[in-house]
């Protein structure tokens, strides 16, 4: 779970995972129905983009698997992976504090703890 969540993380990462997958697939396809490398490619790449043209399309079992695997594996994994980044990267937290807006928030926290005689090593008390 570790590696999913690293490579979900990165850019890199993600890219890296898409390229091997097409690659792999391309790979399989070619050699499980007899077409060429270049087929391959086409094929992986119009069924990860969930196209779909239907001009090349699996014929036997091996075939067929490796399509649904590697299917499963761009709609489930790598698509979400990649949108999840992008709006990631979109998104920004107004809310969040600059680093020395947290520095002032705790040197004045220091200041009043300090004028009211509290430790503030002490855990809050339940009261």
């Amino acid at each position: 779970m570790n590696l999913i969540v690293y490579i979900a993380n990165r850019w890199q990462a993600i890219m890296a995972v898409y390229l091997a997958s097409i690659l792999a697939a391309a790979l399989l396809f070619a050699l499980f129905e007899g077409r060429s490398f270049g087929d391959g490619i086409w094929w992986a790449v119009v069924t990860a983009l969930t196209i779909g043209y239907g001009d090349l399309s699996p014929a036997t079992f091996a075939g067929r698997t490796v399509g649904i695997l590697f299917g499963h594996l761009w709609i489930f994994g790598i698509i979400p992976m990649v949108v999840a980044n992008i709006i990631m990267r979109m998104i920004e937290n107004k809310d969040s504090f600059t680093h020395a807006e947290q520095e002032w928030q705790e040197d004045a926290l220091q200041a009043i703890a300090a004028k009211l005689g509290i430790d503030i090593g002490d855990p809050p008390r339940d009261y």
